[in-house]
């Protein structure tokens, strides 16, 4: 991008009477008592969770436009400024220290800030681009019915975007200020999650994919192509932390020959995907008596990536087809290895970043009155003891397989 012509453009022109954009956009373009009365559906707690939501569709698209008419508009009426008020979750450490035009509600932790053009400096003039492409990006998605990932977004025009963060977080920004989840504006992550078990899938194109068949694992599906998930004989779900433990235990086909029944295997590769979260969102929804295990590193990102899973990021709080609060925690933890004959092996000391993170959660945790003391007590125990562990000191192979069935057996 030429910031020196942008810099030249936006000095050559005085701001006159300022515009602001999507004021209320809360309130606009959402779903009436009446559409909802015909539809319970539609409601936003349901978006994602099946087939997409065609009033919220429309009325994301009808917003866009309205962005893009109301910019025009400012355009031909030379003078004025043009204002789009964007919400954000505000992060702690960046509360302090923002400019004029970022305000943090600390009630709501949400952070609002105003994106300009003209504006006075090439930065300000940069962001309202790449807002914009974006926006027409998500246009372009829901007219045309391509679903399209963040990734593909990037690639349309990486000399703008200039890194993936970017549209990440304007994505996230976009669907948050729209009060719309992300599946809304046409956009998914790009999938990560792998997932192998006795259960299949029924897409909308009326096929059937046999994930039985599918030894080693496959790449999570988007819940939008998923019509029933046919699991009738699977007794438990296990979310691994970690793609080698999973792969091992994929593999070796533990989710047809455990102890515990059959059962689904599945993982984000550390922490949890939007997509991820959503397919086992909704597999608790139609099976909500299969319970769901994490297993997970004892350290305190291992009991963050389950927090995770449970309750949701701060990021994505608005999203509410994410959270599975009734996942167990099976392991790993103090209990599994301090109440053993054996001689400990595998133990690693905290380093001064786990500490950091452990101190925060428990902070966190007596400042929101969190009441899940399990996890507290374990964070406790970590950081008396100053020792970590990793799912390896359960045992590879037989071993692992061996600590999960007497898990696993007792649990269901």
């Amino acid at each position: 991008m030429d910031f020196d012509l942008l810099s030249g453009f936006i000095n050559g022109h005085d701001i006159g009477a300022s515009t602001q954009l999507l004021s209320c956009l809360q309130d606009s373009g959402r779903l009436t008592p009446e559409q909802i009365a015909e539809n319970p559906g539609l409601e936003r707690g349901n978006v994602g969770a099946g087939t997409p939501d065609p009033h919220q569709r429309g009325a994301v698209i009808t917003k866009i436009e309205d962005i893009f008419e109301s910019i025009t508009d400012c355009i031909l009426d030379e003078g004025k400024e043009l204002v789009i008020p964007l919400k954000s979750r505000a992060k702690k450490k960046n509360a302090a220290n923002k400019d004029d035009s970022t305000q943090v509600n600390r009630s709501s932790n949400t952070e609002m800030r105003n994106i300009t053009f003209p504006s006075k400096s090439p930065q300000e003039a940069w962001k309202f681009t790449a807002l914009i492409r974006i926006l027409e990006l998500s246009h372009e998605a829901l007219v045309t019915g391509n679903v399209t990932t963040k990734r593909d977004m990037y690639y349309r025009d990486p000399e703008l975007f200039m890194r993936q963060a970017v549209v990440d977080r304007y994505v996230d920004d976009i669907s948050y200020t729209f009060g719309v989840g992300r599946d809304a504006l046409n956009v998914v992550a790009a999938a990560k999650g792998l997932v192998a078990g006795f259960f299949s899938v029924k897409r909308k194109d009326d096929s059937v994919v046999e994930y039985s068949l599918e030894h080693e694992g496959i790449l999570i599906p988007g819940v939008k192509d998923i019509v029933d998930i046919q699991a009738s004989d699977v007794r438990w779900i296990l979310v691994i932390e970690k793609e080698a433990t999973f792969r091992t235990l994929a593999t070796n086909q533990y989710w047809r020959d455990s102890l515990g029944g059959k059962g689904v295997l599945a993982t984000a590769k550390g922490y949890p995907d939007v997509q991820t979260r959503q397919f086992l969102h909704l597999f608790s929804q139609q099976h909500p008596t299969i319970p769901i295990f994490a297993l997970v590193d004892f350290d305190p990102d291992g009991i963050g990536i389950m927090s995770t899973y449970k309750h949701g990021s701060m990021s994505l709080a608005h999203e509410t087809n994410l959270a599975v609060p009734w996942v167990r925690w099976l392991g790993v933890r103090s209990c599994d290895f301090l109440n053993t004959e054996n001689e400990i092996q595998g133990l690693l000391t905290l380093t001064a970043r786990d500490r950091k993170i452990a101190l925060k959660m428990l902070a966190k945790s007596v400042a929101e009155e969190d009441r899940d003391d399990e996890w507290k007590g374990e964070l406790q125990v970590m950081l008396m003891m100053n020792v970590k562990a990793e799912i390896q000191i359960l045992g590879n192979g037989d071993a692992l397989a061996q600590w999960l069935d007497k898990k696993l057996f007792e649990a269901v």
